[in-house]
């Protein structure tokens, strides 16, 4: 009888990367999974906290601690819908420009990576809680704040010659 689960060793990333086999079955998980580890290595950059992640069909959650700043807070939002457009577009192209299969089963995930997956990071952008669109839109606002609020140069505060 094979050991209940077993971690491949080495992990080989491909399109479809084996994570596990557990009771002799293999667990595989899309290459979009490690995006969303990407989106959570930006959030650690900015020295928040991740606690978990949350992967569903169609998206995902990450909880983290909330940021400093507001402006942090607003990158960390929109890196959620663009982790979602760079899964969705590659597909879209590759159904514009080969067309779907004639595999009804692989048309539905071509569909829902691509085109519904575009709708879902759109819906994500509406302005309305808990959606990542209610801080990400405050992001122009919060830059515009920066630019108006970052220190003069030394020449400038100096009063130095100004051509």
């Amino acid at each position: 009888m094979p050991a209940f689960i077993k971690i491949p060793n080495p992990i080989r990333v491909d399109k479809l990367t084996e994570i596990m086999r557990i009771r002799g079955v293999s667990v595989y998980v899309h290459w979009t999974v490690f995006l969303v580890a990407a989106a959570m290595v930006a959030a650690q950059r900015l020295g928040c906290r991740v606690s978990s992640i949350e992967l569903y069909p169609i998206f995902g959650v990450t909880h983290f601690e909330t940021p400093w700043s507001r402006f942090d807070h607003c990158v960390i939002a929109w890196g959620g819908v663009i982790a979602q457009a760079i899964v969705a577009f590659p597909v879209i192209i590759w159904i514009m420009v080969f067309g779907y299969t004639p595999f009804a089963p692989l048309n539905a995930v071509l569909a829902i990576l691509g085109f519904f997956s575009l709708g879902i990071a759109a819906i994500n952008l509406l302005p309305v809680e808990p959606l990542d669109g209610s801080l990400a839109w405050r992001l122009l606002p919060e830059f515009f704040k920066r630019l108006r609020n970052r220190p003069k140069s030394k020449a400038k505060a100096a009063g130095g010659w100004r051509p």
